[in-house]
């Protein structure tokens, strides 16, 4: 994949309206999903009992519905090379919405379009970003979320 450069906060205003790009296909495993729920404590039996989930005609464990947004950096940088910045800051989200479950064995990535720029009066911009997290096989989105950067 080649990264988009984005030279300077101009560089964003040149991506305005725009898909920056498309990631690479994450698979979901169990382990993944073991290892984000010990993180944050998470002991929910749809995301830990596979029988159980089976059982239940889900078919599989279901990650949880953070998990896809906690790659955003890391898929954002596989992205993108942002140079000529003195500041670079994730300031949240306007809105998520947990759009369709996704499975253990299956894959996603992340696209991402520039969607609006509110500028800050010489002190930089705000960009929000459209990011949708898809399940790969479908190409249908799993998660969608407004994320709004600063960049100085």
């Amino acid at each position: 994949m080649t990264k988009v450069i984005i030279d300077g906060v101009d560089g964003v205003r040149a991506l305005l309206g725009q898909v920056v790009g498309t990631s690479h296909a994450v698979e979901v495993t169990q382990q993944m999903i073991d290892d984000f729920c010990d993180t944050v404590g998470n002991e929910e039996w749809i995301h830990r009992d596979p029988e159980r989930c089976k059982a239940a005609g889900l078919g599989a464990t279901l990650a949880p519905g953070l998990l896809t947004q906690a790659f955003f950096s890391n898929l954002w940088f596989e992205m993108v090379d942002i140079r000529n910045m003195k500041t670079m800051l994730f300031l949240g989200s306007d809105r998520v919405r947990l759009v369709k479950p996704l499975k253990c064995g299956e894959s996603f990535n992340m696209t991402v379009k520039v969607d609006s720029i509110d500028d800050l009066d010489g002190k930089g911009i705000n960009a929000k970003l459209g990011v949708s997290w898809n399940e790969v096989a479908s190409n249908q989105p799993v998660t969608v979320a407004t994320f709004v950067l600063r960049y100085a």
